[in-house]
């Protein structure tokens, strides 16, 4: 599954990760250590950051939707979306459903359905300083970037990128898709409401599951062990008891 693909852990068990706003494979380095060993983990490799950082990023989503939906069409695997990345995943499981293939399961984390949530259209077109003062006043960014002003220059332009894409986004209703849909969200997130998180429920034919972990909205960043062992029982692993 490359070059759009990076694989960060092996295992039987593909599971495929797009990353918060602004991240990639070495975003996930800290979750990766807690899966089971059947778990392989993969994550979108974006351009524009970390080991494309050269690169100019990706500014068209319906464009970049169509190139991850291609690279994963006739593999097995879940697909996982964290915070932001969550709207991605759905995108392209929607996506690769209509070129005929179909994810074993889409999972969600700390994102609203893709038809309720609310995008900051100006966000992109900021200046530099204020751009940081709303995105970490929106809790855009983990805790710890936000508090790493040094770095803010190398994770601008990803940001940016990540965060026009979202403010360019239009739902457009579709049928449910056919894969079964898992959301987790922390319980003490306060970013995310309730009917946001019941509106997936419009996103498939199944009833999709809802499981509230014991977080605030950074969920892989303060309880990865928790969080990694949830998604491998999503997936049905043998070696994670209930």
């Amino acid at each position: 599954m490359t070059p759009w693909f990076v694989q960060v852990k092996e295992g039987e068990r593909a599971l495929v990760t797009f990353p918060h706003a602004g991240g990639g494979p070495a975003s996930l380095g800290e979750l990766a250590g807690h899966f089971p060993p059947e778990v392989g983990l993969w994550s979108v490799n974006l351009p524009g950051r970390q080991a494309r950082l050269a690169e100019e990023p990706r500014t068209d989503l319906d464009g970049l939707v169509d190139d991850l939906a291609q690279d994963l069409v006739g593999k097995k695997y879940t697909l996982f979306g964290y915070c932001s990345g969550a709207l991605l995943a759905f995108l392209v499981c929607r996506r690769v459903v209509e070129l005929g293939g179909r994810p074993e399961r889409l999972i969600v984390s700390s994102f609203g359905a893709p038809d309720v949530t609310l995008f900051m259209r100006r966000l992109p077109s900021l200046p530099s300083w204020l751009f940081w003062e709303q995105v970490i006043a929106l809790g855009g960014v983990p805790p710890e970037l936000a508090e790493r002003e040094a770095l803010w220059p190398v994770l601008e332009p990803a940001l940016r990128a990540d965060f026009g894409l979202l403010a360019g986004y239009h739902h457009r209703s579709g049928p449910p898709l056919p894969v079964p849909i898992t959301v987790l969200y922390g319980t003490r997130d306060r970013s995310l409401t309730r009917g946001g998180l019941l509106g997936w429920r419009r996103q498939s034919v199944h009833r999709p599951v809802l499981k509230g972990l014991d977080s605030t909205h950074w969920l892989a960043e303060e309880n990865p062990a928790m969080l990694a062992a949830t998604i491998a029982q999503e997936m049905g692993c043998a070696s994670v008891t209930a």
